[in-house]
């Protein structure tokens, strides 16, 4: 989806959301709990400057903020937390941690966890694929996990586009470069 959509839909869904969450009585928000997510989070609620989608980081704010007593939870992913506003991240009370090789990303996380488990930040850059570390209230105990490991026909189409791969093959034809532009052309309209 364009930037210039997903700044203002991602703000209507979350408002929408929280309002949903707001109107209901407390017997409905316990049997009915949402949990929003933001993939890229940095992008919504930036440590430094203004959001990307800076129509989104109020809203944002607004469900890590207050969304725990309505029902609405926030669950924040990106690859680069130090880049994630420090007020919000404050308000995660659980924390999956995958390899963090950045010290700046690592000292950024170790804000955040409680004193007695600080020490658990330097094995950040030592963790394999898949491996994670499990704190927070959602965890009974602090613990180094395994994330299973899914079947190829299972797993997300997120694999980032092999440049090698494809600096091998021959440039793209004219005809196919034509048919890019009349289907690009043709959401314009």
């Amino acid at each position: 989806m364009p930037n210039e959509v997903a700044g203002p839909l991602t703000a209507l869904i979350a408002r929408l959301l929280f309002q949903y969450k707001l109107w209901q009585t407390k017997e409905e928000r316990k049997a009915d709990p949402i949990l929003f997510v933001c993939e890229e989070a940095h992008r919504y609620v930036p440590n430094h400057g203004e959001a990307q989608y800076k129509e989104a980081q109020e809203a944002v704010r607004r469900i890590a903020k207050e969304g725990r007593k309505y029902g609405i939870g926030l669950m924040l992913v990106s690859q680069r937390p130090s880049d994630v506003e420090s007020t919000v991240l404050s308000q995660c009370n659980s924390w999956l941690i995958l390899r963090l090789t950045n010290s700046n990303d690592q000292q950024h996380v170790a804000k955040f966890l409680p004193d007695s488990l600080a020490g658990l930040t330097n094995m950040l850059s030592s963790l394999t694929r898949r491996e994670a570390l499990f704190v927070g209230e959602a965890a009974a105990l602090p613990s180094r996990i395994r994330i299973n490991e899914l079947p190829q026909d299972k797993l997300p189409d997120s694999h980032d586009i092999s440049f090698v791969e494809g600096w091998v093959n021959q440039p793209i034809a004219a005809e196919k470069l034509q048919e890019i532009t009349k289907r690009w052309a043709g959401t314009q309209g």
